[in-house]
């Protein structure tokens, strides 16, 4: 079993995007290593940040004795974009055709 380390937010004032963004690079970092982050105290604005980024699901959420109360949902790893691009098509126009 993967090692669980918990992160306390609940002293987060005001958490923002960044804020998500830091802890979602942490749980990379973690699954990397094999080991997974559990969230614990989080404030409801932490939790709605995480739920409108689509995140929720990517964190298990501690209980009071350090114990995992929600474990995440089991995704397959997106193994890149399976699109092509056509050529002709540009995404950006040059500065000239504006």
């Amino acid at each position: 079993m993967d090692a669980l380390f918990v992160c306390d937010v609940g002293a987060l004032v005001d958490p923002d995007v960044a804020a998500v963004e830091a802890l979602a690079r942490l749980q990379v970092a973690a699954r990397r290593s094999g080991c997974r982050i559990a969230l614990c105290r989080v404030p409801p604005e932490l939790g709605a940040l995480l739920d409108l980024m689509g995140l929720s699901g990517v964190f298990a959420v501690a209980g009071s004795a350090g114990e995992a109360g929600r474990e995440p949902e089991e995704r397959e790893q997106p193994f890149g974009i399976q699109e092509e691009a056509d050529p002709g098509d540009r995404a950006v126009p040059d500065l000239e055709d504006l």
